[in-house]
């Protein structure tokens, strides 16, 4: 998390029995954060965000642990809610704001640059400010997010290696479960299963070292 004065601070909210990263994105001289996939346990990322206005509630992707408090949320913090329209539409409520590759979320002084990431669901996106990706469920420590087929597998490793491994080897991963990792780290595990001879491709949970 960096904490440090004049930088964006980034909040890990674990929440929800699939624990579920729920993120609060602060800018600590403005006090005026972005909420990031409110997942679950409303109370408890309210109690994080005192002291904070909300000014956009950002959705990942549409699944139902990453928009379990969303309405509850909405109505908390009077805030927009934005996401990618491929994913809008069942986003509970949708979103008030569109967001697609490139586009650019205010957080107080700070932008956060959207990162269009299909794959695990046709809207994926991640957020990236400096050396900090909002990763959700693109990228894991060990695998990619889960996929339906083969062709969303396929889908998901090209957004990974099209737009996250080309950051630097030193980004942080903010992931939607667990752990973080970084890109470096993330690129190295690849690196094994793109070296294996294989007729088709994999989907589900895959795992980079073992699959």
């Amino acid at each position: 998390m960096a904490k440090q004065p004049g930088e964006l601070q980034v909040h890990k909210i674990p929440v929800g029995p699939y624990g579920e990263n729920c993120y609060l994105l602060v800018d600590p001289e403005a006090r005026e954060g972005v909420l990031v996939d409110p997942g679950a346990e409303i109370d408890k990322i309210l109690s994080v965000a005192e002291g904070t206005k909300i000014t956009t509630i950002v959705v990942t992707h549409r699944h139902g642990d990453h928009v379990g408090a969303l309405q509850q949320a909405r109505t908390a913090t009077l805030a927009p809610v934005a996401g990618h329209p491929l994913d809008a539409g069942a986003i509970p409520g949708g979103v008030q704001i569109e967001l697609n590759d490139g586009d650019e979320v205010r957080c107080g002084r700070f932008s956060l640059r959207v990162i269009h990431t299909p794959g695990h669901t046709p809207g994926s996106i991640c957020l990236l400010s400096g050396k900090q990706l909002i990763g959700a469920d693109t990228v894991f420590p060990g695998g990619p997010g889960k996929t339906a087929t083969s062709q969303d597998f396929e889908q998901i490793v090209a957004s990974i290696r099209e737009k996250i491994y080309t950051l630097p080897d030193d980004t942080v991963i903010n992931t939607g479960h667990g752990e973080n990792t970084t890109v470096g780290e993330s690129k190295k595990e690849y690196a094994v299963f793109a070296s294996k001879e294989r007729t088709e491709m994999p989907c589900g949970d895959v795992l980079w070292l073992s699959s």
